[in-house]
């Protein structure tokens, strides 16, 4: 394990941090050598979870190794399976849930990094926000101002970065497996205070999957979630529309 001969990893397990110069060497070694293997990729992991007490620099170069070994080493290259998407969600997640912002970082980098990941995958990194807003705590609380049970501006952001990733840079509509955990926050926020952003992220969410499920050619993700013009286009799918039929659906 090359890159890891840097440095010793059981001694930075017992001290339970990872100090800035552990970093330095770790990126060294990783530099020239290039490569990680899957028992490193596990060793790293383990690190993480293992040292609540992290120099600042750790969480991008985790994330930055891991991205690579999963999108750009692991076969096929580029694209993640169904079974690695599932080797990552067993390491990051404890009963479904992942604990600390590093790893939700790593989650989202690799499906914005990979061309093509498995729905499962989008659709665990979605219910990350829906189980955070259920339960007002973990990473995505940790700096939430205001009501915790609420969808916060950063969790927009963080919907609508997972969604413009997953969808890449083709014309490719918001499937029904990410308009389900939309569903489930907007009605588990009902009453809440939520960030006005929310509705219009969820509107246009739920516009874009209701298009193509109606036989039309869905724009990119960015233009539907950006604008309301090609809604306006098409009439029956305007958002007035689309909002009085889900208060009466």
């Amino acid at each position: 394990m090359a890159v890891l001969t840097a440095v010793s990893v059981a001694e930075i397990k017992a001290r339970g941090s990872i100090k800035d110069v552990d970093v330095l060497k770790l990126r060294r070694n990783y530099y020239e050598d290039g490569r990680i293997s899957a028992e490193e990729a596990d060793a790293i992991l383990g690190l993480n979870r293992a040292c609540p007490v992290q120099d600042p620099a750790w969480s991008d170069a985790f994330v930055e190794m891991l991205t690579d070994y999963l999108v750009e080493q692991a076969e096929p290259c580029g694209y993640l399976t169904a079974e690695n998407a599932q080797w990552l969600i067993d390491r990051i997640a404890q009963d479904g849930k992942i604990a600390s912002k590093t790893e939700l970082d790593l989650l989202v980098k690799v499906i914005d990094k990979a061309r093509w990941v498995p729905p499962s995958l989008a659709r665990f990194a979605l219910d990350q926000v829906r189980r955070a807003i259920s339960d007002g705590t973990g990473p995505l609380r940790a700096a939430t101002k205001g009501d915790p049970q609420a969808v916060s501006e950063a969790d927009v952001d963080l919907l609508r970065r997972i969604i413009y990733a997953f969808g890449g840079e083709g014309s490719i509509a918001v499937t029904r497996t990410e308009a389900e955990v939309l569903f489930a926050i907007d009605q588990l926020t009902a009453g809440r205070e939520n960030h006005p952003a929310w509705r219009d992220l969820f509107v246009k969410a739920i516009a874009s999957c209701v298009m193509a499920a109606s036989g039309y050619t869905a724009p990119s993700r960015e233009v539907a979630l950006a604008g309301e013009a090609w809604l306006d286009q098409r009439g029956e799918l305007s958002l007035d529309n689309i909002l009085s039929g889900m208060v009466s659906g």
